[in-house]
């Protein structure tokens, strides 16, 4: 059985300008592995950081879900029975089909909330406009969050690649004097 130390090892080498023989280094513009283990790594945690952007941020959708059924809770505290076994995916069709206005006048007439409601009613609504005005904005703010979360992780990482390969090419440079 042949010893570890008996297979041959294939080296490169070449001629440098002073007549020794040294292992090449690799080429400027080619990808080093630790750059190609960096871009690996920085695409797979951009694209956890999307997916987290985007179940996390609000949508007109799911604002305008919140609004109806804060609206069914301001209904509730007035008639306690309201909705009752009704779906809640139902009531959010029904006042989407309707329109939320013609909804929420034909809730107040239904369940007679007179004039005692008008501030829950109008705190709901206040709301509602001010979530929805904001929505731009809060977008823009979390891909800016997104955006310098990816960055900061990333170029650390990149320079604690660079200074490695730094402190390698010099101690290989000082093993060959």
């Amino acid at each position: 059985m042949p010893l570890k130390s008996d297979i041959p090892i294939e080296v490169t080498l070449e001629k440098s300008p002073t007549g020794t023989w040294v292992v090449p280094e690799y080429p400027r513009g080619q990808i080093q592995p630790w750059q190609r283990l960096w871009l690996i790594t920085g695409v797979t945690y951009l694209l956890i950081l999307a997916c987290c952007y985007f179940v996390r941020m609000p949508d007109r959708q799911s604002i305008e879900r919140k609004m109806v059924f804060a609206i069914t809770e301001e209904v509730k505290r007035y008639e306690g029975m309201a909705f009752a076994g009704e779906s809640p995916r139902k009531i959010f069709e029904n006042a989407a089909s309707e329109g939320y206005a013609v909804w929420i006048a034909k809730l107040r007439s239904t369940y007679q909330i007179g004039p005692e409601g008008k501030a829950g009613f109008d705190r709901v609504e206040k709301e509602y406009r001010d979530a929805l005005s904001n929505l731009p904005t809060e977008r823009n703010l979390g891909q800016m969050i997104c955006l310098i979360a990816w960055m900061i992780p990333m170029s650390l990482l990149y320079a604690a690649g660079l200074i490695v390969e730094w402190i390698r090419r010099n101690s290989r440079a000082i093993r060959e004097r």
